[in-house]
């Protein structure tokens, strides 16, 4: 089943384009980067991925992390280049991370990732009260 979330004219987008693949469309990325396009969505459905890519989303670069495991050391390496996830998703067997620089450097760039296998439900309230807020949730294979 594949369904599409909120579709409205409120974004700066000017061109959008999609793939949905049995394995993680790294060449269709690559490509759709060439093309001027930058990963906006990801989901997964079991082992098949979704990835929507938009002109216009406000990005200067974009990098992919993908792992078997949770890409901690390229994730931090990223971070300390100016990067911040704007996408993630996984599978039970990968995850991916879409890390971007923004054109508009934010006000703040306070980011995080937390791993566990119960939803963190008072960690994020603890977040919260420092105004800190969800931005992306993906479920994956738990390893521990």
């Amino acid at each position: 089943m594949l369904s599409f979330d909120l579709l409205h004219s409120g974004t700066s987008y000017l061109q959008q384009s999609y793939k949905v693949s049995e394995s993680f469309p790294f060449k269709w990325i690559n490509k759709k980067w060439r093309e001027g396009f930058h990963v906006t969505s990801m989901a997964t459905s079991g082992s098949r991925w979704g990835v929507v890519m938009s002109r216009g989303a406000g990005f200067s670069d974009q990098v992919v992390e993908l792992d078997f495991l949770y890409p901690s050391e390229g994730i931090h390496r990223r971070w300390d280049s100016g990067y911040r996830i704007t996408a993630t998703a996984a599978t039970w067997d990968q995850a991916a991370f879409v890390l971007s620089v923004p054109r508009r450097r934010p006000a703040d760039e306070t980011q995080e990732t937390l791993r566990t296998s119960a939803f963190p439900s008072t960690h994020v309230k603890e977040k919260w009260a420092k105004n800190l807020y969800i931005a992306s949730v993906c479920y994956g294979r738990t390893v521990s």
